[in-house]
């Protein structure tokens, strides 16, 4: 089949039934990947309350942002390994081995008899996580039609903040006490691998990518040829990502430091995590949407320009808990719905030769400098005494990501590269 019938064949107006098997099994994957993620941000401090020796307890903000940065490493390097190897084998074959490998590793966190071990499952956990997104991605942008691409992105991005609402309504019910409901959890994580043992039948190989050639040598010589928007887009992931961990990461947390007792803390903490979750869904799906109508990079600007401003006003400027809650779903709308455009414009500035491998280093390599925002957050936090001067001094890494994005191509309205 040329190149002109491959593409032909993804230009239709409807949606076949193996199309949106491919949403469905993506998204439902990319669902766990953000519960197994948020599952870490919102038991932290029962874990660590649990796993710490009682004369170490003064180290939990240090060791908490050890772990959060340690799972960022792990996904920076699973990113970067898994996107290869989907260029190299396949979307299908490597998407099932990373969903297999945080799934068994979510659930042997449960059984951390120490910070160390939970350090070490959560590196693991990482790692699949990592290596799953960028196969996904890829397979969605290659199956679905030139017309729906990217709202069907855009859907999908989205449900990674399922998971976080999936987290923050099951932690509303375990995380009534310090005991071992953290522990439940992250058994909850080997779920994804049951889905995998009754799905992988239906998951399908992308055509496009049978259609190319998966030498190193073909590999090595589109990533020199794209090395412009390669290195431009990491540096928008950079500031979207460390943004991001650095700064959103602290919602729960921040949230339960303005209540006035550790029962109404971990109410404020799941209620900041799903509203913000929600605001995340929104922003995710409205990017795909409003990408098509001002581009790709005018609805990043947008994005990255409104949670430069949103950012101060909910660390620093609103003191009252309630309000700072609610707040989380437009916070969530702009800081986290930037996360909608990894699915919508990268795939689209790369062809199918190396898309896994280039979206994935975009993706992941920002988590390799990510895996520090928490640690310096943390420092800075102890630095100015509190979340709200810490917050808006890293919310100027946003300004560097809205001069960045107008020195990549504007891709609205052009087919998929091949």
């Amino acid at each position: 089949m040329a190149s002109a019938d491959i593409a032909a064949g993804y230009a239709g107006e409807r949606l076949t039934r193996r199309q949106w098997n491919v949403l469905g099994i993506t998204m439902l994957f990319w669902l766990f990947d953000g519960y197994e993620t948020f599952a870490l941000l919102l038991t932290l401090g029962p874990s660590l309350h649990q796993l710490l020796p009682a004369n170490e307890l003064s180290t939990l903000p240090r060791v908490a942002a050890y772990l959060i940065s340690i799972t960022l490493f792990g996904w920076a390097v699973g990113g970067v390994l898994g996107g290869f190897i989907g260029d190299r084998i396949g979307r299908r074959r490597t998407m099932i081995g990373a969903v297999v490998l945080y799934s068994i590793f979510t659930g042997t966190s449960a059984l951390s008899s120490t910070w160390q071990w939970l350090a070490l499952t959560r590196f693991l956990t990482g790692v699949g996580i990592g290596a799953e997104w960028g196969v996904g991605t890829s397979l969605l942008q290659e199956m679905w039609p030139e017309r729906l691409r990217t709202k069907g992105a855009g859907i999908l991005q989205a449900a990674f903040s399922g998971g976080f609402v999936v987290a923050s309504l099951l932690w509303m019910v375990l995380g009534g006490s310090f005991g071992a409901s953290w522990r439940w959890m992250y058994a909850v994580g080997i779920v994804p691998a049951l889905f995998v043992a009754v799905l992988a039948r239906k998951i399908p190989e992308s055509e496009r990518w049978t259609k190319v050639n998966h030498s190193m040598a073909a590999i090595g010589s589109a990533l020199r040829a794209n090395a412009r928007n390669l290195i431009v887009a990491i540096i928008v992931s950079i500031s979207i990502t460390v943004g991001f961990w650095a700064i959103s990461s602290w919602v729960p947390t921040y949230a339960a430091t303005l209540a006035s007792d550790p029962k109404s803390g971990v109410y404020y903490a799941s209620m900041a995590g799903l509203l913000y979750a929600i605001g995340e869904i929104l922003g995710c799906i409205a990017f795909g949407l409003l990408s098509d109508i001002w581009g790709r990079r005018g609805t990043l600007a947008f994005y990255l320009a409104g949670s430069i401003v949103i950012t101060p006003i909910v660390f620093l400027y609103v003191l009252d808990p309630q309000i700072v809650v609610l707040l989380q779903i437009v916070n969530g709308f702009l800081t986290g719905g930037l996360y909608g455009w990894f699915a919508v414009h990268p795939p689209e500035l790369f062809p199918t030769s190396i898309r896994s491998t280039a979206i994935s280093l975009i993706f992941n390599s920002a988590r390799f400098l990510a895996m520090f925002g928490p640690i310096l957050a943390s420092s800075l936090i102890a630095f100015f005494g509190g979340y709200g001067p810490a917050a808006t001094t890293l919310a100027s890494v946003f300004v560097v990501g809205l001069i960045a994005v107008f020195f990549l191509p504007e891709t609205k309205g052009k087919p998929l590269p091949l």
